[in-house]
C-alpha cells in the first residue's frame, strides 16, 4: 500500500503544475457555496427517506439549468452515477463530496451523516474565506493608497503653482515617466501576487480524518478503509486530500494506532482530530494574514515609494527650478 501511495503522491505533484484556473474568483466562490448547500440539503432529504436520485431532482428544482446543481441533476437523469456527476464539476469541493458519497456507497456507511460532515467542513471553509477577506483588507487598502501617491503628488504640485506637465513631456521627462511607471507597475504587481497567493490558499484541513470516518462507518477494518479512501481520492482527483496523510507516521496513522492500543472507538476520535486540524488551520490563516501585512511593505518600500519620488517629487522639483 505504501508503494502505491508514493506513486500517487508523485503523480499528484506532477499534475499540480498543469492545473489552470478555470473561472473568475467570484464564480468560484458561488460554486463553493452551492456545493455546501447541496451537501446540506441532500443530507436532510436522505434522512427523510428520499432516494438519492430523487433528492437531487428536488434540490435542482429551485436551481437554473446552467447552475452546477442543475448540471449535476441533468447528468444523473442521463444515467451518470451520482459521485461521477458530482466529480465532473470543475471545483475541488464537488470532488471531495463525490469521494465521500462513493465511500459511503462502497463501505456500506450511512450516507446522510457522511454528507452532513462534509457539509460542515465546507461551511467552515466558507467562514474561513470570509475571515481571510477581512484580514487581507488592510494590506489591499495599503497597496491602493500608496500606489495613488505619485498622482496625488503631481496634483499637489499643480495646486501649489508648479506645473510638472512640461517636465514630463520633455525628453528627460519621458525617461522619468518610464522609470517611475515601471517601478510602480512592478511594485503593485509584486504586492498583488503576494495577496493572491494568500487569497487562493484554499483547502479543508482534516479531510483524511473525515473520509476515514466515513469509510469506517460500514464496519471495514482500518487498512481496508484506508485503501478505499486512497483509491477513491485518486479516482476522482480530490486534490484537497493529501495522499501523504495516509502514510505511516502521519497524524491519521498515529490517531488510529492510539485508538487501537487504548481500545477506544476510532470514529469519534477521528472527528475530534479533524476538528482540531481545522482549528489549527484557522490559526495559521490568521498568522499568515498578519505576516502579509508586514511582507507587503517590501514591494512598497523597494518599488512603489521610489516610484512616488520619481513620478511625484522629481518633476515638481524640476519645475520649481525651471530645469526644463
Amino acid at each position: 500500500m505504501w508503494k502505491r501511495l508514493r506513486e500517487l503522491i508523485y503523480a499528484r505533484a506532477s499534475r499540480a503544475g498543469e492545473l489552470v484556473a478555470g473561472s473568475a474568483q467570484g464564480a468560484q466562490t458561488e460554486q463553493r457555496n452551492e456545493a455546501t448547500v447541496v451537501a446540506e440539503r441532500a443530507a436532510a432529504l436522505l434522512r427523510g427517506g428520499v432516494p438519492p436520485a430523487r433528492a437531487f431532482a428536488v434540490i435542482a428544482a429551485d436551481a437554473s439549468s446552467t447552475s452546477a446543481t442543475g448540471v449535476i441533476a441533468a447528468r444523473i437523469t442521463d444515467g451518470v452515477p451520482i459521485p461521477s456527476a458530482l466529480a465532473a464539476n470543475d471545483a475541488p469541493e464537488w470532488r471531495v463530496l463525490a469521494v465521500a458519497w462513493r465511500l459511503a456507497e462502497e463501505c456500506g456507511a450511512p450516507l446522510a451523516p457522511a454528507l452532513q460532515r462534509i457539509a460542515y467542513a465546507l461551511r467552515e471553509l466558507d467562514q474561513m474565506r470570509e475571515r481571510r477577506s477581512v484580514l487581507l483588507a488592510g494590506p489591499r487598502a495599503t497597496v491602493r493608497m500608496v500606489a495613488a501617491l505619485p498622482i496625488l503628488a503631481l496634483l499637489l504640485g499643480v495646486l501649489l503653482g508648479f506645473d510638472p506637465v512640461p517636465v514630463l513631456l520633455s525628453p528627460a521627462g519621458a525617461v522619468i515617466a518610464s522609470v517611475g511607471t515601471g517601478l510602480l507597475g512592478v511594485g503593485v504587481h509584486w504586492s498583488r501576487v503576494m495577496q493572491r497567493r494568500a487569497a487562493n490558499d484554499d483547502q479543508i484541513a482534516g479531510l483524511p480524518f473525515e473520509l476515514m470516518w466515513v469509510a469506517l462507518g460500514g464496519g471495514a477494518p482500518p487498512p481496508a478503509a484506508a485503501r478505499h479512501v486512497v483509491d477513491r481520492v485518486d479516482h476522482y482527483g480530490a486534490e484537497w486530500v493529501p495522499f501523504d496523510g495516509f502514510c505511516s507516521g502521519s497524524s491519521l496513522h498515529s490517531t488510529l494506532a492510539a485508538a487501537e492500543s487504548a481500545g477506544v472507538p476510532m470514529r469519534p476520535l477521528l472527528l475530534e482530530q479533524a476538528d482540531a486540524e481545522r482549528v489549527a488551520s484557522a490559526a495559521r490563516l490568521e498568522r499568515e494574514a498578519e505576516r502579509l501585512g508586514v511582507r507587503v511593505l517590501l514591494p512598497l518600500g523597494v518599488c512603489v515609494l521610489p516610484a512616488f519620488i520619481v513620478l511625484g517629487v522629481v518633476p515638481v522639483v524640476l519645475s520649481m527650478f525651471g530645469a526644463v
